[in-house]
Parts: structure tokens; C-alpha cells; sequence
């Protein structure tokens, strides 16, 4: 029998994301609400709802400080959107809501996290960025429709997240955050 001298580090789940003040929270609960009888999919919690900037998967607890230190040299400015489209994605059974036009602030923040994130080595999926906040999985009903309200959405601050699987499912614990200018 051969021995592994590889010493397996434990990882958590991160990604760095904009979570919603209280009031942006309870708009997008209330449009769940109305959504959820028309596509009868598992919708978000409450405490779920959220805007990723970047995934980043399973990461070595002992490289959690560096991802810190990293997010503390991103200079981006604060800025605001309207929500006020829902879609869907076929593929893989979402419902959400986004802006029809989303700021250059936004995509200037997920960028300059890609780019200071790969100079130091870290690994993630470098899609295009698609901003979106998830309200349903599992929809088995196609909704595509403008909000009769819009939500407004201020951002100034920004977080890294773990997501920490549970008995009663997954947590949010946010591990930092950090203003905008």
C-alpha cells in the first residue's frame, strides 16, 4: 500500500457578492410572492437574496485572509440601479430579476475583483459577468415580465460571503465587507 504525504486542507464554499438593505429585501419578497402561485418553484429566502460579483467555489480556509486583503485594495465607486426585469433561464430552471441596464460602476467592481483575484492565483469560472439576483430554482413555469414597480437599489458596500451547507440548509456568513468611495 503506498501513503499520500498530500495533506488534505479544509475549504469553504466563498463568493463576493452586494446583499440588499432591508427594504430592497422586502420588495424583491414581495414580488417572490406574487410570482411564486404563476411558477411554482423553490423560491429564495429572505436572508439569501443577493447580487454575486464573483464566485469563487471551495477555497483553502488558510487562503480566506489573503482573499481579504486582496478585496482591501479594490477602488470602485458607489451606484445605484433600478430592478425592473424578471426572466428565465431554461437551462437550468432560474427565475430573476435584473436592470435593464445595469451601471459601469457594477461591472468596474466584478472586473477589477477578476483581475486583482488572478494575479494572485486564484482560480474561477471567467465567464461573461451576467448580474442577476436569483428569486426562484426549480421554476417549472416560463415568466418573462416587466415589474410593474421597480425596485431601486443603492450599493456602497460590498461582502465576501461563505455559503455553509447545514442541517437546515445553506447559511450566509459573511466573512467581510467593504464600502465603496
Amino acid at each position: 500500500m503506498i501513503k499520500s504525504n498530500v495533506i488534505k486542507r479544509k475549504a469553504i464554499r466563498v463568493f463576493f457578492a452586494i446583499l440588499p438593505y432591508w427594504q430592497v429585501q422586502k420588495q424583491l419578497m414581495r414580488n417572490i410572492e406574487i410570482l411564486e402561485p404563476i411558477c411554482r418553484g423553490r423560491k429564495i429566502k429572505m436572508q439569501h437574496l443577493h447580487l454575486t460579483l464573483l464566485f469563487l467555489g471551495d477555497v483553502p480556509t488558510n487562503q480566506i485572509h489573503a482573499l481579504r486583503q486582496i478585496a482591501k485594495t479594490i477602488s470602485a465607486d458607489k451606484f445605484e440601479f433600478k430592478l425592473d426585469t424578471i426572466g428565465y433561464w431554461r437551462h437550468n430552471h432560474i427565475i430573476y430579476i435584473q436592470a435593464r441596464n445595469f451601471p459601469t460602476e457594477l461591472f468596474s467592481l466584478a472586473d477589477s475583483l477578476k483581475i486583482a483575484l488572478s494575479k494572485d492565483g486564484f482560480v474561477f469560472d471567467n465567464r461573461a459577468y451576467k448580474p442577476h439576483i436569483t428569486l426562484f430554482r426549480k421554476a417549472f413555469q416560463f415568466v418573462n415580465t416587466d415589474l410593474i414597480k421597480p425596485i431601486q437599489w443603492y450599493v456602497d458596500q460590498w461582502f465576501l460571503i461563505q455559503s455553509k451547507p447545514t442541517n437546515n440548509g445553506v447559511e450566509y456568513i459573511p466573512l467581510g465587507h467593504w464600502n465603496l468611495n
